[in-house]
């Protein structure tokens, strides 16, 4: 017999997606942000748009990714506007179809302590899950040894998830992320910590709060699984208390966790 009911597992099932799919966004954001190089920042002061291409993530399949710089913007105090444009529809080599715009816009050094991006939504769609709100990502440190480490703090405002059958799932967040990046495309690594909290989408209240960091991994998203591949954290829908497990330290990337409820324990598959 289930350990869950339906109505359960489907609000556990709809958190890990948003959480997944606003943590990817965001994602995509610091990947947009960290392609561009000087002198195409330079370029965008003088020539108006400029358009960057980012290789080998193919996340971006078939996105337009633009740059334009402000016109206050000075090589120390560089600020402007990143645009990642699925248009109507592009499916990537896993068959994840993303739509709409991803707005990114920076100010300050790139990573530097006190830097900032901004990231909200114009239409954006993950396979039919309509993405709103605002995430605002603040730099808090910079490590070069012995891997390229940057620490943020992440504060998601007003986010909403939209289902196809149009239910929501809304939601506030504060983060700290840790990206640590790897020496090939696919070896970048995010810790993320903190909660969000919000409805579901049959408007109860929710809290998720990470008891040990989640581990989202490029090499994973890159095989089509959004989930985190490793950490654990404790989702309380109304008054009931979930614990799910996505993995133990060194996990293999998959859609599966681990629920615990009432000193039992069951796994549910989650689908993209």
């Amino acid at each position: 017999e289930s350990l869950l009911s339906a109505q359960q597992n489907a609000a556990i099932e709809d958190q890990s997606v948003t959480e997944a799919y606003f943590n990817e966004a965001g994602d995509l954001s610091t990947k947009a942000f960290n392609t561009p190089n000087s002198a195409q920042i330079a370029g965008g002061r003088t020539r108006g748009t400029v358009t960057i291409d980012i290789e080998g993530d193919t996340r971006f399949t078939g996105a337009t990714v633009t740059l334009v710089t402000d016109e206050a913007s000075t090589p120390l105090s560089p600020k402007g506007t990143i645009t990642v444009d699925f248009g109507a529809g592009q499916t990537d080599s896993k068959g994840v179809v993303r739509k709409g715009k991803i707005l990114v816009a920076y100010s300050g050094l790139r990573f530097v302590p006190n830097s900032t991006t901004v990231t909200t939504f114009e239409d954006y769609f993950v396979n039919g899950v309509q993405i709103e709100g605002t995430r605002t990502v603040t730099s808090t440190s910079l490590t070069a040894s012995p891997s390229l480490t940057v620490t943020f703090t992440v504060q998601d405002e007003d986010g909403i998830a939209t289902f196809p059958d149009e239910t929501t799932i809304t939601r506030n967040a504060t983060h700290v992320h840790t990206i640590t990046f790897g020496n090939t495309i696919g070896g970048t690594t995010w810790e993320v910590e903190g909660q969000a909290s919000g409805k579901t989408r049959t408007a109860t209240d929710y809290t998720f709060v990470i008891n040990r960091a989640l581990v989202f991994k490029t090499e994973c998203a890159f095989s089509g699984f959004a989930l985190p591949a490793e950490g654990e954290a404790l989702f309380t829908v109304g008054t009931l208390p979930f614990i799910i497990n996505y993995g133990d330290a060194g996990a293999s990337c998959d859609n599966t966790a681990t629920i615990t409820f009432n000193s039992q324990s069951q796994d549910i598959t989650v689908g993209n």
